[in-house]
């Protein structure tokens, strides 16, 4: 299977961060933009992966703020559902300290996305976090873990998806959160810190380059089959 050079890969990485359209980055970087569009789906799930891993035992008392943002990731005009179906909320559990994002999923507005989204904030860090919130639904004042959330992760909860054409357009939203996410955390520089926020939580030592993730990508890919056993050849060669 052909790939893209490495260097390739990341500038369109970059281009992605940076919101530049999947249309416009296939025309300048000369690809398909099935190719940009294959190569986002498996960034998202390299980089959720990552986070998944490596954003966890965040030491010391923190303060945590959560928020959540409105999007628009899909509706087809003059179907029952489309007013609906188009709400799509992100939220995001951000240390106060280190600016790093210590949890996020993309979810509908209700009690149990907050239950699901306090609950892995509070698996990832040490010690019970001071909580603030800015309107979230169900929000509960304290540090403790949300009850139930424990059996629950962020990724299992997202709004109805209608047809199968809508859920790509979904599933593009939050690979391209997972992206920005883990290129938040490991790879921007924050102007106040002067260091990534995974490197001022303690969780990294250097600033990554978009090559990094890349790297994950293909740590994840699945090696080429090859025979155990080779057939000999038999009979003249001539």
């Amino acid at each position: 299977m052909n790939r893209l050079p490495n260097a390739k890969r990341a500038a369109i990485l970059a281009m992605l961060v940076d919101g530049t359209s999947m249309r416009s980055i296939a025309r300048l970087a000369d690809v398909s933009i099935n190719t940009v569009a294959k190569l986002l789906n498996d960034v998202g799930e390299a980089a959720k992966a990552c986070h998944d891993e490596r954003v966890r035992g965040i030491a010391g008392r923190r303060r945590i703020e959560c928020s959540q943002t409105w999007a628009f990731s899909y509706a087809i005009p003059g179907e029952a559902m489309a007013r609906e179906s188009g709400n799509t909320w992100t939220f995001a559990a951000i240390d106060a300290d280190s600016k790093l994002i210590v949890s996020y999923l993309v979810a509908d507005k209700s009690r149990q996305t907050t239950a699901v989204l306090l609950g892995d904030v509070r698996s990832r860090l040490t010690e019970n976090p001071e909580l603030s919130a800015n309107d979230l639904s169900g929000y509960r004042g304290s540090g403790t873990q949300a009850a139930g959330a424990s059996q629950t992760g962020p990724s299992d909860i997202a709004p109805p998806i209608p047809t199968n054409s809508q859920k790509r357009r979904l599933e593009k939203h939050v690979a391209m959160i997972n992206l920005y996410a883990l290129h938040y955390n490991f790879c921007r520089v924050h102007p106040a810190l002067e260091a990534t926020p995974a490197m001022e939580a303690g969780l990294d030592e250097v600033v990554r380059e978009p090559g990094w993730i890349v790297d994950l990508v293909d740590a994840r890919a699945a090696k080429p089959n090859r025979p155990k056993r080779y057939r000999k050849r038999t009979g003249n060669s001539n």
